[in-house]
């Protein structure tokens, strides 16, 4: 049983906010600058800091949430939005020419204090690239 004191608490229900999806879009946008605090962002707009992380879960995984055109959403930004881009570009390096030094991969790994130099030749780039593949799993 309720005290009385208690019953003005629950007389009015909470109603659920809804936001349109250009303002969504906007929020998305305004978190994705470099430096933005997610936080500061959502309490300018006196909301909670977990509705935008979930936008922008949702927008990263199917890009629901991109720039809206007059509350309709351009269909072919949508279409470039949910194309995916490989995890790995290949990229066809020159083959160095006869009587010319032989070009080489280089690349410095660091761990800790620890720097190791890998120089690969540039002539067996699938080879480092498998190798790259298998030591960054």
């Amino acid at each position: 049983m309720l005290k009385d004191s208690e019953t003005s608490r629950y007389a009015v229900r909470r109603t659920h906010r809804t936001y349109t999806r250009k303002f969504k879009a906007e929020l998305v946008a305004a978190c994705q600058v470099p430096g933005a605090s997610i936080a500061a962002i959502a309490g300018a707009h006196a909301m909670n800091a977990n509705v935008l992380h979930r936008w922008l879960k949702e927008h990263a995984s199917s890009g629901c949430h991109g720039q809206a055109d007059s509350g309709n959403i351009n269909r072919s930004s949508v279409a470039l939005q949910h194309q995916r881009l490989p995890a790995f570009i290949p990229v066809q390096l020159p083959t160095p020419g006869p009587g010319s030094e032989a070009q080489a991969i280089e690349v410095d790994i660091r761990k800790g204090a620890l720097t190791m130099r890998i120089k690969w030749p540039a002539s067996a780039g699938a080879d480092f690239a498998s190798w790259a593949a298998s030591i960054l799993k």
